[in-house]
């Protein structure tokens, strides 16, 4: 399938299109895929990662639908990352010397050597995930059924990994409840999360050739914007742009890691506020409107947060300061007891400790308001026209 020794530079082409024997309605055009068996091929990007990757490369080969080849790109690594994974059997492609574009850059760089291999890209698809991942059994086998004409990428929902910390386990809850938001969206994605989504090859070819055209899509010269402090958001919305549909069914879960320390949490979720704040601005009217109503709506309740809890802590640090006491009316409490009834029910799931966290409200409260810091602080970078920084988290 792919030799073992990959091209140094592999050709640039044009998208190539599907061809068939008879003509079929919408021949031709990028949106047409003839129904032949889908070949996957996992690209895996890792720093320093030599204590998961095991597990990783695990979790694919317990798929009902194993990919039919498994690439793992070390990249600035200090460790034994790449020993450790060709010991586990997979194709390793170490990223020469330095990669200044970091998760992207390892991403790029795969795709750009195994190009040669993959004949018609139609008939080939990317799993992208995270070295820090597992995925349920049937991850693949569900996004390969969903990766029809017209669909550039499938992605999953995540959980938290098994935690030590209080924060931590807040986060686990935090992506119990997404789960819950994913299911309500009626199988459309959010967002083709990087830490585990399988795109069409032939989607992907496709917007890189807009990028280098630099009409439909921010000019550029691959397939994930090196630019992007969020590359997968970023990715998600250039595919919707192109006209592709994102979509993430049920039964697709990736477990990941949770931040369990403030300083990576604040790292993490900046860059993330910040970079989606500066995708939105990017593409503009260019997403569909679901999208634009869905990220501008997200936006706007995140600033409102922010506006509320600022008042919030304003009124009743003036209410003891001037009148020695907080004024408490009964009725006040009815919206806090619903409240506090929906965070318990939502993550009843999950077992005695995420009810308790939620019953007990304050956790979850000072949870809320480090989030919201973190967004102001993110708000206020973006209000400057500070880049910001990708660092792995």
């Amino acid at each position: 399938m792919i030799g073992s020794h990959p091209a140094e530079a592999p050709p640039r082409h044009a998208v190539p299109r599907p061809r068939t024997a008879s003509h079929a309605t919408g021949e031709g055009t990028r949106r047409f895929r003839p129904q032949r068996r889908l070949q996957v091929v996992a690209i895996v990007p890792a720093y320093n990662e030599a204590d998961a990757i095991a597990d990783t490369i695990a979790s694919l080969r317990r798929q009902t639908q194993p990919p039919d080849q498994i690439v793992v790109v070390p990249n600035n690594c200090t460790d034994d990352t790449a020993d450790v994974a060709a010991a586990h059997g997979a194709y390793v492609i170490p990223y020469p010397g330095h990669n200044p574009d970091k998760k992207a850059g390892a991403i790029n760089y795969a795709l750009d050597r195994l190009e040669p291999y993959l004949d018609d890209p139609w008939d080939w698809a990317i799993l992208v995930m995270d070295a820090d991942t597992t995925l349920s059994p049937e991850f693949v086998s569900i996004a390969a059924r969903h990766l029809t004409a017209g669909v550039g990428g499938v992605g999953g929902t995540f959980t938290g990994r098994e935690c030590h910390t209080v924060l931590g386990y807040l986060q686990r809850m935090e992506y119990h409840r997404y789960g819950q938001v994913a299911k309500r969206m009626g199988g459309r994605a959010h967002v083709l999360t990087g830490t585990g989504t399988l795109f069409s090859y032939g989607a992907l070819l496709d917007v890189r050739q807009q990028r280098r055209a630099g009409t439909l899509l921010r000019e550029g010269q691959q397939f994930y914007d090196t630019h992007s402090l969020t590359e997968d958001n970023e990715l998600t919305l250039a595919l919707q742009a192109c006209g592709y549909q994102v979509l993430s069914p049920q039964g697709m879960t990736a477990t990941t890691d949770v931040m369990e320390t403030v300083p990576k949490l604040i790292g993490q979720r900046e860059r993330w506020y910040l970079g989606a704040m500066r995708n939105i601005v990017q593409y503009g009217r260019l997403m569909p409107f679901h999208m634009r109503w869905t990220y501008w709506r997200q936006q706007v309740g995140l600033l409102l947060s922010a506006i509320v809890a600022a008042v919030y802590l304003i009124a009743l640090a003036v209410s003891l300061i001037v009148f020695g006491d907080v004024d408490f009316r009964w009725y006040w409490a009815l919206p806090s007891v619903i409240l506090l009834a929906e965070r318990v029910w939502s993550v009843w799931a999950m077992g005695w400790r995420a009810r308790l966290y939620a019953a007990t409200f304050v956790p979850e409260q000072l949870y809320t308001l480090l989030l919201t810091y973190i967004y102001a602080k993110a708000l206020a970078a973006f209000v400057r026209g500070d880049k910001g920084g990708w660092a792995a988290t």
